[in-house]
């Protein structure tokens, strides 16, 4: 995720996505919080707000986000293979 985060400042988006999917798109969802959080706190907007979730709307997301992390550590077993490491 090192190398994927130095490609994504260089400005490589490709390569960063290429070398962890998930890594990559967590991190770029994080500055995009932090974008928000700085507008709604210098701005003084109200921030969204969001209706709790039910006990099958969480489970759902439970396992979207468990399938999301193992198709994610199979992308890694699978691209280390071909590529070899850089």
């Amino acid at each position: 995720m090192t190398r994927g985060a130095e490609c994504l400042l260089h400005g490589d988006v490709q390569v960063a996505l290429s070398l962890n999917p998930l890594g990559m798109i967590l991190l770029l969802g994080m500055v995009a919080y932090l974008l928000y959080a700085v507008i709604v706190v210098t701005a003084k907007i109200p921030r969204l707000r969001w209706e709790p979730l039910t006990k099958s709307q969480s489970r759902i997301l439970s396992w979207v986000g468990v399938l999301l992390i193992a198709g994610n550590w199979v992308y890694l077993l699978i691209h280390e293979r071909i590529m070899g490491g850089l």
